[in-house]
């Protein structure tokens, strides 16, 4: 028997072997997923993932710059809470999820076995480091092996060090507009990520301090004030602050508004139509909502225009079980120890049953007013 047949059957035993235990669109570990993923790619694909280092096998996946979905689906798509996921964060590279999967992959594809523990160490390493560092996100000067500015001037002594002189005579000639504008999603998204001002440190603290909260005012506030900080004009930080703020004042205020026409609607008494907004008991209680045959109803009790709440008491489920009142699953809460937003440890699922009665955020149902 030649090495090629003797790999291949191999390879064809390890597959078998996996295949055994593995779901189709839902595997439970990694030796699952390597199964699925033999079957389910193409034979381009799996020669490009032999080629590509380990540190670029992540620009395979949708959405970063390859057009294979599964990968992303098992990890970040509709099925983000599937065994996979949870199995791979309970073994602490939940951040480094995808490319473990294609580096255990790619293993199988060169050697027709791979080597679970080897291949999660150094991500382990790296996810380690991380939680560490982000014990001190808001104070320490590098978080992931990249300095973090303390300040706008310490931004422009960074952004200078990137640009050469010819890079910022050009840019000089823009219009402000031009050059926040070109550079919002580029740069601007570098400066977002890689100045965590999404996940959090010094810099948008500074800018926390200031009352500015959203990543992109940040990042424009930093470009602005760069580009005037090249043609040696006032930045104007106060007046760029404040045109931040009274736009985040006029869409809490346009919300609010809206918010308050729409609750006037509901009123003691009324007979609501239940909106489904977390799930459903089971499919058939889906499919009488899809065809219009029963929509669960329930009658206005009380109501609290302080939170938009009302009180309904259920009046038919369209099944005995009742309906699903709160489902956590796509839910993020804040942990004051971590000081990050986290998906709840637990799922908690609740349900109403006809004749019950409790408090709702007030879009959870319809009225015949609306």
């Amino acid at each position: 028997m030649s090495l090629k047949i003797l790999f291949y059957s191999i390879c064809a035993l390890f597959i078998s072997s996996l295949a055994s235990g593995q779901t189709k669109r839902e595997p439970k570990n990694l030796k699952q997923a390597v199964a699925y993923l033999y079957k389910d790619c193409s034979n381009i694909l799996k020669a490009r993932i032999v080629i590509t280092p380990d540190k670029d096998l992540k620009e395979l996946s949708y959405p970063w710059g390859g057009e294979y979905k599964t990968v992303f689906n098992w990890t970040s798509g509709d099925d983000s809470d599937s065994k996979l996921s949870q199995y791979l964060d309970h073994k602490g590279v939940g951040q480094h999820d995808i490319v473990v999967i294609f580096v255990a992959f790619k293993r199988f594809l060169q050697d027709g076995k791979f080597d679970e523990k080897e291949i999660l160490k150094p991500y382990q390493d790296i996810e380690k480091k991380w939680n560490d560092e982000d014990k001190v996100r808001f104070t320490t000067d590098s978080l992931r092996n990249v300095y973090i500015p303390k300040d706008l001037e310490d931004a422009f002594m960074q952004i200078n060090s990137f640009w050469p002189d010819s890079t910022k005579t050009m840019v000089k000639g823009w219009t402000e507009d031009k050059f926040s504008g070109q550079l919002h999603m580029g740069f601007g998204m570098w400066m977002r990520n890689n100045w965590q001002l999404w996940g959090g440190s010094r810099l948008s603290k500074y800018f926390n301090d200031l009352g500015i909260y959203h990543p992109d005012d940040m990042s424009g506030i930093i470009l602005t004030s760069y580009h005037r900080h090249l043609l040696n004009k006032d930045i104007l930080l106060t007046e760029q602050v404040d045109y931040y703020k009274d736009h985040w004042k006029t869409i809490e205020e346009a919300g609010l508004k809206k918010k308050e026409e729409e609750f006037s609607l509901y009123k003691v008494g009324d007979t609501l139509l239940f909106k489904y907004r977390y799930d459903f008991i089971n499919k058939e209680q889906e499919e009488k909502k899809d065809n219009e045959i029963c929509i669960a109803t329930g009658m206005v009790t009380a109501l609290n225009l302080k939170d938009y709440t009302i009180k309904v008491k259920l009046i038919d489920a369209c099944d005995k079980k009742g309906i699903v009142s709160y489902d956590n699953k796509d839910t993020m809460m804040y942990n004051p120890k971590t000081k990050k937003m986290e998906k709840p440890k637990k799922r908690i699922v609740e349900y109403l049953k006809p004749g019950k009665e409790i408090w709702f955020y007030y879009d959870n149902w319809e009225t015949n007013n609306n």
